[in-house]
């Protein structure tokens, strides 16, 4: 089986490119965290919501300085995914790379701390994709998440339906004889509801919505339960919106999920959290004991 856990997020920080001035955030062990790498609305943002940025900042930091300390930093993998980024969000096609690591230039709009961001975070990810291919969950455990989670990869039997309200029963009853007398009961019934019906979905073809058989009311589960794929209801139902009218859109079967079948939906998430988890502490860690200091 092929490991692989894409970027968690690290990697997704906001940059701008037309910074006028820009202030100091933070400092993390001696080095200047600044709005070079904040959102472009950053100023404009309350407090609390600034905060939040910064610590972020802050942890993106630890990890770009951890991830730049390391030999990945040095791969050739590394320095060829790291130009074909740059070269594509630059439209360079020539971006030195060695001016970049030794940090005694800007590319096209990237401020130094912008390009250290970004070269850090690369390889952060790279390293975190690595860490995947160490980490095996364990099949009890994947069987264990299964059973306590089993109702996210089960689905009930379901009705996709589209319904006609109208006032009275005659007028009901008129719809049902124009849609049995139809040779496409579909076409007809979409061009009922945009005339008759008092729904505000009439003008999207009398669209009701997906439904789970168990999760209709005493007054639609008889008349609605049993009815397959172009069926409708033949009588009309009165409910407190007026009667209606129904017509089977799809009948989508119960499908009560096997382990074996849902594995690999299961080992992936699994994995992924595994994965993050991991990332998460690591940066901790460091945190612990980097010196760090908010202004």
């Amino acid at each position: 089986m092929i490991k692989k856990i894409l970027s968690i997020g690290f990697i997704s920080i906001c940059i701008t490119t037309s910074i006028i001035a820009s202030d100091v955030l933070a400092i993390v062990n001696g080095h200047e965290v600044t709005t070079e790498v904040a959102p472009k609305d950053f100023k404009k943002l309350d407090k609390e919501t600034q905060l939040k940025i910064v610590n972020r900042l802050v942890d993106k930091r630890i990890a770009a300085d951890y991830a730049l300390s390391t030999k990945i930093a040095h791969t050739d993998k590394f320095k060829q995914v790291l130009k074909h980024v740059l070269d594509i969000e630059t439209k360079d096609n020539g971006t030195l790379l060695k001016d970049v690591f030794e940090n005694k230039k800007t590319i096209k709009g990237y401020t130094k701390e912008q390009l250290y961001s970004k070269k850090g975070l690369l390889a952060f990810d790279f390293i975190v994709n690595n860490k995947a291919e160490t980490i095996t969950i364990p099949i009890e455990k994947q069987k264990e998440y299964y059973l306590q989670n089993k109702y996210e990869y089960d689905t009930p039997a379901t009705k996709e339906l589209l319904t006609i309200v109208v006032n009275d029963k005659k007028t009901a009853l008129m719809i049902i004889e124009k849609l049995s007398s139809s040779k496409d009961s579909l076409q007809e019934f979409s061009t009922l509801a945009k005339k008759y019906s008092l729904a505000p979905s009439a003008s999207q073809n009398g669209y009701f919505g997906k439904i789970a058989t168990y999760e209709l009311n005493e007054t639609l589960k008889p008349a609605i339960k049993d009815l397959k794929r172009t069926e409708f209801t033949k009588t009309p139902i009165k409910t407190e919106f007026g009667y209606q009218i129904f017509y089977v859109l799809n009948d989508i079967p119960e499908f009560d999920s096997k382990f074996d079948l849902v594995k690999t939906q299961i080992e992936n998430k699994m994995m992924q959290k595994a994965v993050k988890d991991w990332a998460i502490n690591k940066i901790k860690s460091l945190k612990e004991k980097a010196t760090v200091k908010i202004l």
